[in-house]
């Protein structure tokens, strides 16, 4: 009688987890942002979760954004639309933390300002080529040991790039100046270094990977991009 009782009892939690297992299979992958503004496409009905770890002040990562942001009808309209991906920038500070950048830091403050006006991705690029046109291209902070890296900049070279976006000036600088996001701030740069290996990390669906290792040539480095995200959409 005993035996009979824990083949049963056996055979409930077997069927329990195996029904579980269904459950979580059917219900896909978690599409949790940091920040639902710093995440373009539809959560609610998304096939695939990519995330970038990233800071604005990290050139690697600057490479892969700079290459998206000049093919970017062709990355909306084949990746987050053709392929139903959830795309999310978990925008961090960690270049400052670290001592390599102390722009990365106001960067960091302005990228999440820009958010709370639901602007970021305007303004994300535009801080990316702006950095491409005034330093990158002239090969000054193009690599981690590049001989000339990028000054120490004011904060109105991060205020300039938000021109021809539709942020509220404002309210923008004020952000900036009160530093409005540092807690939000600190406290994804803190979640990032317990999940990225090093910026930029990618979480592509099951594809993980850190590094960019563009030329800064926005037609070889999109091919790279292309490269990464389909590896994201078929790695199992």
């Amino acid at each position: 009688m005993q035996k009979a009782i824990r083949i049963a009892a056996l055979v409930v939690v077997v069927g329990f987890l195996g029904a579980l297992m269904i459950f979580n299979s059917a219900k896909g992958p978690d599409m949790t942002t940091w920040n639902a503004a710093m995440a373009k496409g539809d959560p609610g009905t998304a096939k695939h979760h990519f995330i970038m770890y990233t800071d604005i002040f990290c050139p690697y990562c600057d490479k892969f954004a700079h290459a998206v942001s000049t093919h970017l009808e062709e990355f909306n309209r084949d990746y987050i639309e053709g392929k139903n991906i959830l795309f999310e920038v978990r925008m961090t500070d960690t270049n400052y933390e670290n001592g390599h950048s102390n722009n990365s830091r106001p960067a960091g403050l302005a990228a999440y300002c820009a958010a709370k006006q639901n602007q970021f991705w305007d303004y994300y690029y535009n801080l990316v080529n702006k950095l491409y046109d005034d330093y990158h291209s002239k090969g000054i902070g193009a690599e981690r040991d590049s001989a000339q890296q990028i000054p120490n900049l004011e904060n109105e070279y991060f205020y300039e790039a938000a021109d021809g976006t539709g942020l509220d000036k404002d309210q923008f600088v004020k952000c900036i100046e009160n530093e409005e996001t540092a807690s939000e701030l600190d406290r994804n740069t803190m979640r990032a270094q317990n999940s990225a290996q090093g910026l930029p990390y990618f979480v592509f669906g099951k594809y993980t990977v850190a590094g960019m290792a563009g030329i800064w040539d926005p037609e070889e480095d999109w091919e790279q991009v292309k490269l990464m995200l389909n590896a994201g959409l078929t790695t199992k």
